[in-house]
């Protein structure tokens, strides 16, 4: 069945490969109604998205896609590990605040974790791992180790150097999931943990169902409001888990297909075209009829 609901989806504001307003005209040729661009640790999209709900008549709520690092050790996790967290119908303007301020802290932990490095011997470039004055994420100092034919890719470098003992606390400048969730709250948004059998670690990899349902279990301690129950890259199986979990623990099921239609080079990562063709930006999946009861909490209706 297809849903009039999407409450994930990307934009170029982070790794999407559409404007928000190009989003929004896309999901005006659908049945969606309802709908959030949850960029990954943006609310700049949020503006423009609004203006062109209004224009095509559709229903736009404050989203964002906030990475969290398990530093409490949750399911044996450290802080080299993240999930992502949603924040939908935030108040954007008091998310921005909290955003700046996670970045300026986050500035300075890469400064550090740079400057260990050269200290270490790695002959690597401040100008390189620097956009506007800052290093963005430890992504570019990977990129740049990688350049410097200090690893030969992303896991490898992750493996080998930035997750190794020495270098993993600088990684610890995420929230934590608890405090992921207190600000979404403060900010006045419900917290939905999003793709739940997926986490990070420079790459993407999944977690058991055990670890599922055990890591739910801080988080509700933590006052997570609901979860990604309908995900559209999940099959039957996984979304009926989901849809139980929730119904037992009297949390939101939310609804969102992590739409991207961003850009890459198929020759050289054809792994994503299969990704790629199981994009969607309306959820439809065989045999699955979601329940919608999550617009209420978000929408006067």
């Amino acid at each position: 069945m297809k849903s009039k609901i999407n409450f994930h989806i990307h934009t170029t504001h982070s790794d999407g490969g559409k404007t928000p307003a190009e989003v929004v005209a896309l999901l005006a040729e659908t049945v969606v109604e309802y709908f959030a661009i949850t960029d990954h640790d943006k609310v700049t999209g949020n503006i423009e998205a609004a203006e062109a709900a209004v224009q095509y008549g559709l229903k736009h709520i404050g989203g964002i896609e906030l990475s969290c690092c398990f530093a409490d050790g949750e399911i044996g996790f450290d802080e080299s590990w993240a999930c992502h967290i949603l924040g939908l119908g935030i108040d954007a303007a008091k998310m921005q605040a909290e955003l700046t301020r996670i970045e300026a802290e986050k500035d300075v932990q890469f400064r550090k974790l740079f400057d260990l490095l050269v200290a270490d011997g790695y002959n690597i470039d401040i100008k390189r791992v620097t956009i506007n004055g800052k290093i963005p994420a430890r992504k570019t100092l990977s990129k740049e180790l990688i350049n410097k034919g200090y690893a030969n890719s992303g896991d490898e470098c992750y493996e080998k150097i930035l997750n190794t003992e020495r270098y993993r606390k600088y990684a610890k400048i995420k929230p934590t999931i608890k405090d992921g969730i207190d600000v979404i709250h403060a900010c006045g948004g419900l917290a939905v943990w999003a793709h739940p059998f997926g986490v990070t670690r420079g790459g993407k990899r999944e977690i058991a169902r055990e670890q599922v349902v055990e890591l739910l279990r801080s988080m509700i301690d933590y006052k997570i409001d609901g979860i990604e129950a309908y995900y559209h890259k999940y099959s039957a199986e996984r979304i009926r888990l989901l849809e139980a979990l929730a119904d037992q623990n009297k949390l939101l099921k939310s609804i969102g297909t992590d739409f991207h239609c961003s850009s890459f080079d198929e020759e050289k990562h054809p792994e994503y075209i299969a990704l790629r063709q199981r994009e969607s930006i309306v959820f439809d999946v065989d045999g699955i009829e979601p329940n919608e009861s999550i617009v209420k909490g978000l929408y006067r209706i």
